[in-house]
């Protein structure tokens, strides 16, 4: 069986367009890593690392609840409408809050290693 030149040119350019991870190389708190898997499956669809996709890059949600990351978890349970440009978060409201905290912190480590980064 012969493969589709086209196939893997498809799968050569995936690869190469594909970003270091916002935590590449950083040193993750054992909460932040628990977190981690779960940002993966919940939110990155929708916040990059350094840019912003349909919400905002993790540096920036790092640099606003860098203090706070129990209002991550207030604003993935309650989200409201912040910009007018984009459609509204999902409230994450079925996902355990324990839960909620190991993302928060992924993001505020992840975000802020992600702004270091940034040029």
């Amino acid at each position: 069986m012969t493969r589709s030149p086209i196939l893997a040119a498809l799968l050569l350019l995936v690869a190469a367009c594909k970003g270091p991870a916002p935590d590449e190389g950083v040193a993750l708190s054992p909460q932040a890593a628990k977190g981690k898997a779960l940002f993966s499956t919940l939110c990155a669809s929708c916040h990059a690392p350094a840019t912003k996709l349909v919400g905002p890059p993790l540096s920036e949600m790092a640099a606003l609840y860098a203090t706070d990351p129990a209002g991550i978890v207030r604003w993935a349970v309650t989200p409201g409408r912040k910009r007018a440009d984009v459609p509204p978060m999902p409230s994450f409201r079925g996902v355990r809050e324990s839960d909620l905290a190991d993302v928060a912190q992924y993001i505020i480590e992840a975000g802020t290693a992600a702004g270091k980064q940034a040029p």
